[in-house]
């Protein structure tokens, strides 16, 4: 099985919701899992399952386990190597990758959303901002940055009908060599 990534949505924000990266590890250790590392302090952690435990069984598992350790849920967004990967090949923005790499960011999402809220999506006016739907994976380019942007992704999110959590290209390109090697 490759290895995989857990991406929290929500933690360590604004004081709110703080889960020690170490604590987190020591968990996923105590769960069998191996090579468990994270990545910054905004819930990136990867690991290599100790077996082929279908995703579906997984998330599951890890977000019991996580809640009864740290005593608050947060959405996980379990991602192989493969997909994470995929992601960053099917950018439908390079240009933002190149030019403002911290306004792109890329949201897991807990599954693709329905057709009806696709269409919503991209009937969307987001003003200058770009946002792209691939499946299960959102792209936004934010113009001026995400905390100047008029586009909610919490609110696109809702109307999407899907959880998620999103890493900026930076970072998603560092999980990825992290991943890879």
């Amino acid at each position: 099985m490759p290895t995989l990534a857990c991406l929290l949505r929500g933690i360590n924000v604004g004081g709110n919701k703080i889960v020690k990266m170490a604590l987190w590890r020591q968990l996923y250790e105590e769960m069998g899992f191996t090579n468990v590392r994270t990545l910054l302090q905004s819930g990136n952690l990867l690991f290599d399952p100790a077996s082929d435990e279908p995703l579906e069984s997984l998330q599951p598992r890890l977000e019991t386990a996580f809640a009864t350790r740290f005593g608050f849920t947060a959405d996980h967004i379990i991602r192989d190597t493969t997909q994470v990967q995929a992601a960053i090949a099917n950018n439908p923005f390079p240009d933002a990758a190149t030019n403002a790499p911290n306004h792109l960011l890329v949201f897991f999402l807990s599954k693709a959303p329905d057709a009806a809220s696709a269409a919503k999506l991209a009937a969307l006016d987001t003003g200058p901002d770009r946002l792209h739907l691939s499946s299960d994976v959102l792209y936004m380019h934010f113009i001026h940055g995400a905390g100047k942007a008029a586009t909610d992704p919490v609110k696109l999110l809702r109307l999407a009908g899907v959880t998620g959590t999103s890493r900026n290209w930076t970072t998603l390109n560092k999980l990825a060599v992290l991943m890879a090697g």
